[in-house]
């Protein structure tokens, strides 16, 4: 059966911080989507172009702390590296049963505010609140709050 997702990604109600669904086909896609969500909050990823490329190597003991140290992983390379990434992912596989590990190659560029923008929310923090991994009608669905 071919898989339809509904969206990318999404954002959902929550009191102070934010909500955010990813969806993928495979598990792989839908952390990719997780990554790009989190990103799409703060400047416009459809700017970003693929001027340097990043090695990405996380580790979890279950998916959920696997998805948690990858937004983790993301926040960090914006916040501390100001590294705009984009829809530009190389190579991404997650391994394991449990421990896991993601790997994966992300392009972007240095963070411009002129030529990014700006959205209006910056990511502090990644969360377990709301955490849901699940797969469900053929694609995967994640669901996690971040901090702003």
């Amino acid at each position: 059966m071919q898989c339809q997702l509904p969206t990318k990604y999404e954002y959902g109600e929550h009191t102070a911080d934010v909500a955010v669904i990813a969806y993928g086909c495979t598990l792989e896609e839908a952390f990719k989507n997780a990554a790009l969500g989190v990103a799409g909050l703060t400047y416009y990823i459809d700017r970003v172009e693929p001027r340097e490329f990043i090695e990405v190597s996380i580790e979890g003991d279950d998916l959920e702390q696997l998805l948690f140290n990858w937004i983790d992983e993301f926040i960090y390379l914006f916040d501390g590296r100001k590294f705009a990434y984009g829809d530009y992912f190389r190579e991404i596989s997650i391994e394991g049963n449990g421990p896991y590990r993601v790997r994966a190659t992300v392009g972007g560029e240095h963070f411009d505010i002129n030529k990014h923008g700006y959205r209006g929310l910056i990511v502090k923090a990644m969360t377990y609140n709301m955490m849901e991994i699940r797969k469900a009608n053929n694609y995967w669905r994640l669901t996690f709050v971040v901090d702003i």
